[in-house]
């Protein structure tokens, strides 16, 4: 899948699609990697998690923005 750009709170963001399943996002106007998340399906739902420097809320609102992107 091609990398795409989301906004959230503000920010432009661009997504990186890995080929393992996790998300490569990183800051468009910086150009830097923010974090790598990815989706972790339970009964309860789809929770975001992931490595990098930004926060599980901040997490979870790229998530649904990339979630968004692809349904």
């Amino acid at each position: 899948m091609e990398p795409y750009q989301i906004n959230v709170s503000g920010m432009p963001l661009m997504v990186f699609p890995l080929n393992d399943g996790t998300y490569r996002i990183c800051s468009e106007e910086a150009g830097e990697s923010l974090a790598d998340l990815y989706p972790e399906i339970t009964a309860a739902g789809i929770y975001w998690n992931g490595f990098g420097q930004i926060s599980a809320a901040l997490a979870e609102q790229i998530g649904h923005s990339i979630y968004a992107h692809e349904i």
